[in-house]
């Protein structure tokens, strides 16, 4: 499809995943508010495109992203307002399904965490400060060998930024969260894999292949409404109690039960095949 955004960022449908890709590798990707605004169009576009089951982020060259540009910096564009998003609702696909996620997260930057289709984070190099904090807003996450990540606020003088203060704690515990961010030291994908921040690491050149692959599998065998579900599920459950989250599951299943989702899959199942879910 064509690329409906400027050069620094691309973007592509394939086989049910949309795949956005920072396109500025002579700066290992550092983000410009040029690039960062249409980041999370891109973002949004993918929400709320049928075709869309699952989204994909990566970088081109040897960097995910080295995180904000520092030539920014000292231009008359402050670090608050380097993104300034519209936070106002944003209707996307899913939205009626699952608990409401805006109880919990603002639009914006939360993009990621609130467009009710998964998301994944294909690592591949440099992830320092807001690329790194772009790739923990993502469900999951791969990393190759080569990748690099860096919480380097407190280097900078600032606190943990973009909700990283949040995250980081919930993803690896507070002891290991606390290290990466009072010694912004650099660590590694294995390193990165041990702690938990990634899924998994993989061979430089398997990367792209692997999560490419991961993506189609989830799009092409797992119902759209109940991907939207189990997202928001996810996402809100670690602040309700155990009763609250097993009563909205027991309202979701009343829901999933009477859709056609839930039919195909039963029938799926039954003649052993791959399911034929459609788009909502």
């Amino acid at each position: 499809m064509p690329n409906e955004a400027p050069h620094t960022m691309l973007y592509r449908v394939e086989e049910g995943v949309g795949l956005i890709a920072f396109n500025r590798p002579d700066k290992l990707n550092a983000l410009t508010p040029e690039m960062l605004k249409h980041f999370f169009e891109l973002v949004n576009q993918a929400a709320q495109d049928t075709a869309v089951r699952v989204i994909l982020i990566t970088g081109e060259g040897r960097g995910f992203s080295a995180g904000l540009d520092l030539s920014v910096i000292g231009t008359g564009v402050s670090k608050t307002s380097v993104l300034t998003q519209d936070t106002s609702p944003l209707k996307q696909w899913g939205d009626d399904i699952g608990p409401d996620l805006s109880r919990y997260f603002s639009q914006g930057w939360n993009a990621l965490i609130t467009s009710r289709k998964p998301t994944i984070a294909a690592v591949n190099g440099a992830a320092f400060g807001w690329g790194l904090i772009l790739s923990l807003h993502c469900d999951i996450r791969f990393a190759g060998e080569s990748a690099l990540f860096n919480a380097t606020f407190a280097r900078l003088g600032v606190p943990a930024e973009k909700g990283i203060g949040w995250l980081l704690p919930r993803l690896i515990g507070i002891a290991r969260a606390a290290d990466l961010l009072y010694t912004a030291r650099r660590f590694d994908g294995r390193e990165a894999e041990r702690l938990g921040l990634v899924n998994q690491c993989l061979p430089d050149a398997e990367l792209m292949p692997h999560a490419l692959a991961y993506a189609k599998q989830i799009a092409q065998n797992a119902a759209p409404r109940s991907l939207a579900a189990i997202k928001a599920q996810i996402w809100s459950a670690g602040d309700d109690c155990y009763d609250e989250a097993f009563r909205a599951a027991d309202h979701e299943q009343d829901l999933a039960v009477q859709t056609q989702d839930f039919l195909e899959g039963i029938a799926s199942l039954r003649e052993k095949r791959s399911p034929q879910f459609k788009a909502a």
